[in-house]
């Protein structure tokens, strides 16, 4: 005997009343919509969340592409309305999660549908504020993005660029908290200087923000040493009228550049980072934003205490001890000439997956506080047994 086609309808008709139930209760924590099978090209989920909007309660609905986020805000009841349309049609999978027990609609191939119960996955509801739901630094339809082949011409983030896309919001994100912390924040006309821009993305993203976001006025400055790369970066920045951004072919050494508010050295490899500190310094630049790699040039100097051996045996351990003694001994330069330094993981580009990234902010300066870094640092090296760290070769004592 075929089955009663009613009885489908219940199944979903009880799970939606059990929803309803859980925004009256306040129970909801989330809901997911998944196993897409509509046909608009590339969504791949729905994520509901509750979040406070001018002390109302409303459902932030994330629509997930492939390559990019939508949000929009709707009631309760608009939302139940979109579940109820979208489940067991366009999409076949259906979680609630409330603090008493999760929910699941699941629809097979025929589109049967069937329901199941779990323990409760959270035990509290968070409701978050509007302004704390994710915002992008960055706008897709920018030409700026098309031309160096992150979006298509319809301002659509490329498939395989969508990580580059995030990396470069990420750290315009960084940059914008940075700026709020330091003198910047007060000035009208800066200086900034990105050495080893590479392909760019993120200088072209850095003058975007400061010159059409922020309004200042910004001169942006891209140091490369791949003469092709820094003569196809000019052609791009002529073909959207940045006029105060230029790339200079010249390594970080030999750069000629004395003044920055800004300093940028993002995997400036070995002692390139070290090259691009002194010169940040001597800038008397107020930001300075570095993502260090292959830190080799302690490795090979590094004497392991007799009390770490154990530990410290094995190559790759000793490989990543010498690079964190290098950033280390880095922040703790930085703060001898008063900034105020965070080290912390920041996703990478197409070479590695996460570096640490390292920034300073200038801030007071003091003898005393000289000196006592002084003592930090010649302590550390005598404990690994070092000669120098090159970084100390570079710089005379700067004021």
């Amino acid at each position: 005997m075929a089955k009663d086609q009613s009885e489908d309808k219940d199944v979903k008709s009880d799970f939606l009343d059990i929803l309803e139930d859980s925004l009256k209760e306040n129970t909801f924590v989330k809901f997911t919509l998944g196993k897409y099978r509509g046909s608009e090209d590339g969504l791949e989920n729905i994520y509901i969340n509750p979040v406070k909007i001018k002390d109302e309660v409303k459902y932030a609905l994330r629509y997930k592409y492939k390559t990019r986020d939508i949000y929009k805000n709707h009631t309760a009841e608009e939302a139940v309305n979109i579940i109820s349309d979208e489940v067991g049609r366009n999409f076949l999978y259906g979680g609630l999660f409330t603090t008493v027990n999760d929910f699941v609609l699941e629809y097979n191939k025929k589109r049967v549908p069937r329901t199941y119960t779990r323990k409760a996955s959270f035990s509290r509801v968070e409701i978050k504020e509007h302004n704390r739901i994710k915002t992008r630094y960055i706008d897709s339809k920018d030409k700026y993005l098309n031309l160096l082949g992150i979006t298509n011409m319809k301002g659509e983030v490329k498939g395989d660029k969508y990580d580059k896309f995030r990396q470069v919001d990420k750290f315009i994100e960084i940059l914008s908290g940075l700026i709020d912390q330091s003198a910047i924040a007060d000035k009208n006309e800066i200086e900034v200087m990105d050495l080893g821009s590479g392909k760019s993305y993120l200088t072209f993203a850095v003058y975007n923000y400061l010159n059409h976001k922020l309004g200042l006025k910004a001169k942006v400055t891209g140091v490369e040493q791949r003469e092709d790369l820094a003569e196809l970066s000019n052609e791009i920045a002529a073909g959207v009228d940045f006029t105060e951004l230029k790339f200079i072919n010249s390594t970080i050494n030999d750069n000629t550049i004395s003044k920055a508010d800004i300093v940028i050295a993002l995997h400036a490899c070995d002692t390139a980072t070290d090259d691009a500190i002194a010169k940040a310094i001597k800038a008397k630049a107020e930001i300075i934003i570095l993502a260090p790699c292959c830190q080799k040039y302690i490795r090979k100097q590094i004497e392991i205490p007799e009390n770490l051996e154990g530990i410290f045996r094995h190559g790759i351990l000793e490989e990543h001890l010498s690079s964190f003694i290098t950033d280390g001994l880095r922040a703790l330069v930085l703060e001898s000439y008063g900034y105020k330094t965070k080290l912390f993981e920041f996703i990478s580009g197409d070479h590695t997956s996460k570096n640490i990234m390292i920034t300073a902010v200038k801030d007071e300066y003091t003898e005393d506080m000289y000196l006592r870094k002084v003592v930090e640092i010649e302590k550390m090296k005598s404990q690994f047994g070092l000669t120098d760290f090159y970084l100390d070769k570079l710089l005379t004592k700067t004021k």
